[in-house]
């Protein structure tokens, strides 16, 4: 099938957890700003600053700082849900960002006010805005395997990192907030959304991003998975998080050193975290806090992964 002059829906999500290799996936859309409003984790702010945030890992003067005391979900999701300048947007975002999960199912943010939504709907955003009736919108999920990425998450979070992020919250990790929006999605729809393996996307980038322009309605290029370096300000809002895809070339153009954790942490591609290798020499083995944190993510990776799709 030709890429889907069918079906082109105005808003794009890309849902995802952290370190799944999702910067790399915005850098393509980031090549076709004649199309694409993009916008980087849109809900963020939310979650982390806002007057309504989740997150505990800030202080209240430190939201002040931020300047995003008043950027509460309504605002963001306003911004990410309305179309604007003619284009169509397209947004990377973490599930996680859309959720409180000490709240039961069916609580939506202060900000929404009386806006309709369902008992069944476990994120803070009403269903009515989830599912708007005027904006179509595609939702693909990005998985990584749990050795990867939370090695690769806690790496970033220490006293002193340029990411501001001083000590490393398995809580964030997000794989059962992706876990719940992407049922929760099913469900509502009665389509089971396209999951992409980030394995599969640094393996064959050409197959999986043109069964993905497929999905979407956008005309495949293979000049779309390189970039140019100068992306790397867009990702500004989150210093130190996209150093390695902000400053490659491409899908897969970057040492694979960046993305495992220095010391004692060092993840293998099939999850274990044996302390010898193949020929019998010792290697880095988990701490005891990311075996338990790996361990804890599995059975939503594996859930998402029943699902995941290959060209």
């Amino acid at each position: 099938m030709s890429p889907s002059a069918i079906y082109k829906p105005e808003t794009v999500v890309l849902w995802c957890h952290p370190r799944s290799t999702s910067t790399a996936w915005e850098c393509v859309l980031l090549g076709l700003k004649d199309q694409f409003r993009v916008l980087h984790e849109n809900t963020g702010e939310a979650w982390y600053y806002s007057k309504e945030r989740v997150s505990t890992r800030f202080s209240e003067e430190e939201c002040k700082k931020s300047g995003n005391l008043d950027r509460d979900y309504k605002k963001s999701w306003d911004d990410f849900i309305i179309p604007k300048d003619g284009l169509r947007t397209f947004n990377k975002d973490m599930a996680q960002y859309l959720f409180d999960l000490s709240l039961p199912s069916g609580s939506t943010a202060p900000s929404f006010g009386s806006t309709p939504s369902t008992p069944n709907n476990p994120t803070l955003i009403p269903t009515s805005l989830l599912f708007p009736s005027t904006t179509s919108i595609s939702h693909t999920f990005l998985i990584r395997h749990p050795a990867k990425a939370v090695p690769s998450y806690a790496r970033l979070c220490f006293p002193g990192s340029e990411t501001g992020f001083e000590y490393f919250d398995p809580k964030e990790m997000g794989y059962r907030e992706l876990r719940l929006l992407f049922d929760f999605i099913k469900e509502e729809t009665g389509k089971i959304p396209l999951v992409v393996e980030s394995e599969e996307l640094l393996k064959d980038p050409e197959a999986v991003m043109g069964m993905w322009c497929d999905e979407v309605g956008i005309e495949f290029n293979r000049d779309m998975l390189e970039w140019d370096v100068e992306t790397r300000e867009h990702f500004d809002k989150w210093p130190g998080f996209h150093a390695t895809a902000a400053s490659s070339k491409g899908i897969g153009k970057h040492a694979t050193s960046e993305d495992t954790p220095s010391g004692n942490n060092t993840p293998q591609p099939d999850g274990s975290n044996s302390n010898t290798t193949a020929s019998g020499a010792s290697k880095p083995a988990f701490t005891p806090e990311l075996q338990k944190a790996v361990d804890d993510c599995m059975a939503d990776y594996v859930y998402l992964q029943s699902f995941a799709r290959k060209p």
